[in-house]
Parts: C-alpha cells; sequence; structure tokens
C-alpha cells in the first residue's frame, strides 16, 4: 500500500474514502492553522518565502537505504542508516534500532542547517516493510498545522508500542500528538518511524522526508474479530454477524451491511494490505477475522454506521490479503 499524502488522505476522508480508515472512532477534527510558509511583500505586489536571501541547505545525493520507505510525493528521503547523521542538514535520529514492546523509545527530528525547517510534528509516520515492500501504517487522521523547526532546535518523539491486546479483541485507539505516541496492533517486523517538511528558502513542492529504520521485537499479530461482534448465525451459505459498533441516527434502527466476498478471480486488480493495516479498519477486521474463523465465502456484517455512504465505501474495493482475495460493498439499512 503506497503512502498516501497529507492532501490524499485528508481529502479522502473528507469526501467518504479511504475504506481502510473507516471505524467506529469519529472523522478527523478540522484545524483552524494552516501550512502557509511565511511570506514577505516584495515592492512588485508578489509574496515570496521569508528568508529567500539564503540558499537551500546541500543534502548529499545518495541519502536513501532499505531501511526506509519510498515516501511518494517527496523530492528526497533521508535515511538515518545511508548518512553521517553528525554531517547533514536535517537528520532524524533514533535512541535504539531494536525497539521493546512496552518499552518507550526516541526519535529525534534535529535541524542542524541555518534555516528553519517547515514540517508538522503531528505528521509523523508509521510504515512496516513485509517481502520487500512498504505499506503504510499510522497515523490514520491527524492535525495540520505548521509546527516549524528553527535553525540549532530538535524535536523528540517518544513511541511506545503496546502489543496483545489488539490480539485479544480491543480495537486500535485513535493516536494523535505530537511527543508522547502510544501505538497498538503491530507485530513484529522492519517499520521506519518518519516525518517531512521543507526548508524555509524552498516550498512544500520540495519536501523532504526524514526518516529511521527500526526492528520490532514482538509476536506476529494475530488477527481475531473485535469484541464489537456480539453474535454470528448462518443464513445459507452467508454468515451474518451483528455489531454494536455505532449507534441508530434517530430516524431508523435498521443496521447498515458491510459485505465482504472470498473470491477466486486473479484477473482482478486487488490492493496487497498486511495485518497491520487490516485491524486498523474494524469493519474489514472483522469481516476477515469471521470468514476465516468460520471458513465463510461471504460474511455480512450488520452494524449502524453515520457516514454517506456506509463505512464510507463509494466503491466496490478489492484486496489480497494472506494468500486471499475479497471483493468488499456496502448497503444502507433497509436496502435489498
Amino acid at each position: 500500500m503506497e503512502q498516501p499524502s497529507r492532501r490524499q488522505v485528508i481529502s479522502a476522508l473528507y469526501a467518504g474514502g479511504g475504506a481502510l480508515l473507516a471505524g467506529c472512532t469519529s472523522g478527523p477534527k478540522e484545524s483552524n492553522d494552516t501550512n502557509e510558509t511565511d511570506t514577505t511583500t516584495t515592492g512588485d505586489g508578489e509574496t515570496t518565502p521569508s528568508g529567500t536571501n539564503q540558499s537551500v541547505p546541500d543534502l548529499p545525493e545518495d541519502t536513501t537505504s532499505d531501511a526506509c520507505p519510498p515516501f511518494d510525493g517527496t523530492e528526497q528521503v533521508v535515511c538515518y542508516e545511508a548518512v553521517d547523521p553528525e554531517e547533514v542538514p536535517i537528520v532524524l535520529v533514533p535512541d535504539v534500532q531494536t525497539v521493546q514492546p512496552d518499552q518507550p523509545s526516541e526519535f529525534t527530528l534535529r535541524n542542524q542547517s541555518e534555516q528553519r525547517f517547515e514540517t508538522n510534528f503531528y505528521h509523523w509516520q508509521l510504515y512496516k516493510r513485509v517481502d520487500g515492500d512498504w505499506y503504510y501504517t499510522a497515523p490514520q487522521f491527524w492535525p495540520e498545522p505548521l509546527t516549524p523547526l528553527e535553525s540549532g532546535d530538535e524535536h523528540t518523539w517518544t513511541v511506545t508500542i503496546e502489543t496483545g491486546r489488539v490480539s485479544d479483541g480491543d480495537d486500535i485507539k485513535r493516536v494523535e500528538g505530537t511527543e508522547s505516541l502510544t501505538i497498538t496492533g503491530l507485530g513484529g517486523g522492519h517499520y521506519a518511524f518518519g516525518t517531512d517538511g521543507w526548508f524555509a528558502t524552498s516550498s512544500h513542492k520540495e519536501s523532504i522526508a526524514l526518516a529511521s529504520g527500526f526492528e520490532l521485537n514482538a509476536d506476529p499479530l494475530q488477527l481475531v474479530p473485535t469484541e464489537a461482534v456480539t453474535e454470528t448465525e448462518w443464513d445459507g451459505d452467508t454468515l451474518i454477524a451483528r455489531s454494536t459498533c455505532g449507534e441508530p441516527d434517530g430516524e431508523t434502527d435498521q443496521r447498515d451491511t458491510y459485505i465482504l466476498e472470498r473470491i477466486d478471480d486473479s484477473t482482478t486488480d486487488a490492493e496487497q494490505i498486511i495485518i497491520e493495516q487490516v485491524v486498523r479498519n474494524e469493519q474489514l477486521r472483522d469481516a476477515i477475522a469471521l470468514s476465516k474463523k468460520h471458513d465463510a465465502s461471504q460474511v455480512h456484517l450488520k452494524e449502524f454506521s453515520r457516514s454517506i455512504p456506509p463505512f464510507r465505501l463509494q466503491d466496490t474495493r478489492t484486496y489480497a490479503f494472506q494468500g486471499d482475495r475479497y471483493r468488499v460493498t456496502a448497503i444502507e439499512g433497509g436496502s435489498s
């Protein structure tokens, strides 16, 4: 799964897209802050970024590594494993590169240049590498203020990874913050923590990604339904499940239906996903977990969804997961 850009994810969420982002939680909060750079007005009325008397700090040509994802939409990726952290103008430095569950780990963004670095401390990014491919994992939502990092300053995210609870049926709690982050729903493997931004004399179109890879020393994640699934029954070959997720809107007490079908059509394009992504969508998680548990080729998950369309599913989605392919659709309560 490619990393969605900041604008792509927020636009998709407000438009009702982003099927992997659907869930019981409320939508993203709007922010009154903007990501505009500070500007100055010239004599001819045009605006230019402040500090344009300085040149953009030089970065080495080769700053990439297999330890970090490519970060689509950025001009350059500065991977900690590929550079001398004392010699580059901007770098993300980890305190450890093997992370243990329940033990805080720090990732520090250091601005060693003579310019301000425009960024958003809320928009940290977590990826996982599986079979050589990178998958964007978290966060699903984030505010969008501009949080500049001045020359010579640094900013630290303290990350604690909790394991076990999701494999017992707990849902994924929304993680939002700029300093202390507790993340659940991760199995062992290779990850990368990162962020992005741009120097004050350039623009957001010339953004730079900063990242550091790390190994998470944990057991694989187990896919089980959430505790919201309270009952199941068979209707012919279809497994019907009811969830307590969501509440009626006052106009109808009919649940919407999230439909998952296991398909054999290998010619259909399917989005490859990993378990760390699946558990971050409660409906997809419940439906696939029930399909595997009961060997059901079709699952109808019934629950209240306040989004339009239900579960933010505008179109049919097809996913590839652990050797199977699934088609996902939705119908409103009362529809046939």
